[in-house]
Parts: C-alpha cells; sequence; structure tokens
C-alpha cells in the first residue's frame, strides 16, 4: 500500500464523502499533530473512529 494514494485534497474528500454517505457510511472526523506518531496516537485514532465507518484525519502542522 503507498501511503501517497491516502493524502487528499480538501475537494477529492469531499467527492469521496458524497459517494460514501450515498452508500450509507458514516463519516467521522479528527485532526491534530502527529508527526511523531506514538501509541497514544494510535489508540486516540482507533477511538475516534468507533461512532462511525469512515476516519478522515486532518493533519495540522506544529509549528
Amino acid at each position: 500500500m503507498d501511503m501517497r494514494d491516502k493524502i487528499k485534497t480538501r475537494s477529492q474528500i469531499k467527492t469521496i464523502a458524497v459517494k460514501l454517505r450515498s452508500g450509507g457510511k458514516e463519516i467521522v472526523f479528527t485532526n491534530g499533530c502527529f508527526d511523531i506518531l506514538h501509541r497514544g496516537h494510535v489508540e486516540y485514532l482507533a477511538k475516534a473512529k468507533k461512532p462511525g465507518d469512515i476516519l478522515i484525519v486532518g493533519l495540522n502542522s506544529n509549528s
């Protein structure tokens, strides 16, 4: 799996979200700075996804 395929623009996310919602999927969104991914981040993301089918993560700069 190439992770670069996972990075989407805002307009791509909008298109994807419309298709997913029309298919009955529940979308959950969160964001944060995950520059050094650790266990706490992974646990947070797993909990964030629980109320939905699809988790979309926005990445924030730490600067």
